[in-house]
């Protein structure tokens, strides 16, 4: 029997994501899977672990150990700091200032011709459009350029995308493009999207990778920029491209791994045939009564949101059936644990870990440990529930 081709994706989430991903990543590694691991796709919160993972050829205990550093200290108290400390601040708030005056113009410009265009016919209407008329300035900087400084500087300390050492597996981090409403994917080999084309050069750095795959829309400001991308015609192009949180498109980082993928449209064709995907969102929500417009559309979101990421499970147990994978692991934060054939006797359960917020502040050790542990043992348990022979000969599983 041929050696499985293994995908691991980590989805969003947030620090939650990262701690549990952290478990989920510790028990592959101690049951000698993780080395066989061809492909890690992420997303938001799994982007920042995955690309920790990726970034150094180095011993789990280390890995682990700086995961549980940046865990512990968060990331809003470094970007305030840098916010304070560094030009960057001075630029967000400029930005800031500018895009609002002249956006208040625009509005102002556009007043008149909109009042008249309601006064006259359909078919005159459009010559008093103004709809496509819009600042002549990309957001050049926000608390999103704030953080991708704190990435870079504090976290990944200017490592680009090209230099990611070939004996990790690959990384593809997941981001969205709002204009084209496409993923957008950063990998070591290729970045870029089946609709504006492979990114040109080799500058792309992880924190500018991370950053816009976990730019969560209600929180942090698109990327907003002009990239240069190669054509599939030969040519190349700057395109104006807002970058946002990969969950926007697909929170379980499960796009890149599907077996239909075409290499000819697609890029970063993984070719994997067993799929591990970790789940550290969609937990027990009860959302209190929305009697207000901004609750009512924010619990229309998750709901879409959850849906979408069930799609994806659905379409896991679809390519299974159809034999085009050979199979699939799920272990998730809001696991049923009554349908664990597995269980450990210490098991965390899914009312103990599931409600820490999806935010990136300093995480009390207490939850570090509790949100790893789970993701430990649900990754334990659904190995040797569904897949004991992915486990390495040679290793023993610790109880």
């Amino acid at each position: 029997m041929s050696e499985p081709v293994i995908g691991l994706s980590l989805s969003g989430g947030g620090s939650r994501a990262i701690a549990f991903h952290l478990g989920c990543l510790r028990a592959l590694h101690d049951l000698g899977i993780l080395d066989q691991v061809k492909v890690v796709s992420t997303v938001s919160g799994g982007s920042v672990i995955g690309a920790l993972y990726a970034a150094k050829d180095e011993p789990f205990p280390a890995f682990e150990t700086k995961v549980r550093a940046l865990l512990a200290r968060g990331l809003v108290r470094p970007a305030l700091r840098k916010t304070i400390t560094t030009t960057e601040g001075l630029r967000a708030a400029y930005c800031a200032v500018l895009l609002g005056a002249i956006n208040l113009a625009i509005v102002a410009v556009a007043a008149g011709p909109r009042l008249i265009a309601r006064l006259l016919p359909p078919a005159a209407r459009k010559n008093w459009s103004l709809e496509n008329l819009r600042a002549p300035l990309p957001r050049f900087a926000s608390r999103t350029t704030i953080l991708r400084r704190v990435f870079d500087e504090d976290v990944f300390h200017g490592q680009k995308l090209c230099d990611l050492p070939a004996r990790r597996p690959l990384l593809i981090i997941n981001a969205a493009d709002l204009r084209t409403g496409s993923a957008f994917y950063f990998s070591r080999e290729k970045s870029g999207s089946w609709r504006l084309g492979e990114l040109a050069g080799s500058e792309a750095t992880l924190a500018h990778a991370v950053t816009a795959s976990a730019a969560y829309p209600l929180l942090l400001p698109a990327l907003d920029e002009r990239l240069a991308f190669n054509k599939p015609d030969g040519s190349r192009r700057e395109e104006h491209v807002t970058l946002t949180d990969g969950g926007a498109y697909d929170n379980l980082g499960l796009a890149p791994l599907w077996p239909d993928r075409d290499a000819s449209v697609s890029l970063n064709v993984s070719g994997v045939d067993t799929i591990i995907c970790c789940r550290a969102g969609y937990g027990l929500r009860f959302d209190p009564p929305s009697q207000f417009f901004i609750a009512r559309l924010t619990s229309t979101f998750a709901c879409v949101f959850d849906r979408a990421q069930n799609a994806g499970i659905k379409r896991l147990f679809d390519l299974k059936a159809a034999g085009r994978i050979n199979g699939f692991l799920m272990p998730f934060l809001g696991q049923d644990d009554s349908r664990l054939a597995c269980a450990p006797p210490d098991l965390v359960s899914r009312e103990e870990a599931h409600g820490y917020p999806t935010d990136f502040a300093a995480m009390p050790e207490e939850w570090i440990e509790k949100l790893s542990m789970r993701g430990e043992q649900l990754t334990r348990a659904m190995i040797a529930e569904h897949m004991p022979e992915l486990k390495s000969d040679s290793i023993e599983a610790s109880p």
